[in-house]
């Protein structure tokens, strides 16, 4: 049931990234559902799934959008990795403050990847322009988005079925 679950996370992350958020953006800006899932999921659950499903969601997005394999997949992928290598070690973390700051500190890592690609590729790329015009909105806005996020899979992790078996950290989940 739980790898059910996360098959249709993935599908919604795709569906949202895809079709729906490049139509209902503001002045170009919309948030990162996929960075908010992959935060959410590392932070709940302290190990590599969150890095697995960006890598899921990159390969996809990479064959649907993208001329380069791998554009989409590696920040994805490097940016779950990273949140997992933070999170792995924390004892405590807050229901809501915290998730806001990793989902931030995410997105402006997978958006400095996202650079580093697109320099190596040769592309002509003003980043101070594209910081002011579209990273710093998009974070502070997949930031917001991050609450409802952290908050929806909060719910499914309290679900017996979305629990793994070793897990110690989610008994603090049904005291909330």
């Amino acid at each position: 049931m739980r790898y059910l679950v996360l098959f249709i996370v993935t599908i919604v992350n795709l569906i949202f990234t895809g079709a729906i958020f490049p139509n209902l953006n503001i002045a170009g800006i919309a948030p990162d559902l996929i960075i908010c899932s992959i935060a959410s999921i590392t932070i709940l659950e302290k190990n590599m799934t969150g890095a697995a499903i960006g890598l899921i969601c990159g390969l996809t997005l990479d064959l649907l959008f993208s001329g380069a394999i791998g554009f989409y997949a590696i920040p994805y992928l490097a940016t779950g990795a990273i949140l997992y290598f933070v999170c792995a070690k924390m004892t405590y973390i807050d229901n809501y403050v915290l998730p806001f700051f990793f989902a931030i500190g995410a997105y402006f890592v997978k958006e400095l990847i996202f650079a580093l690609l697109v320099y190596m590729m040769g592309i002509s790329y003003s980043f101070s322009h594209m910081l002011i015009r579209y990273i710093l909105p998009e974070t502070l806005i997949t930031g917001i988005f991050m609450l409802l996020i952290h908050f929806i899979f909060i719910r499914l992790y309290r679900s017996s079925s979305m629990k793994l078996k070793n897990a110690e950290d989610f008994k603090k989940f049904n005291n909330m």
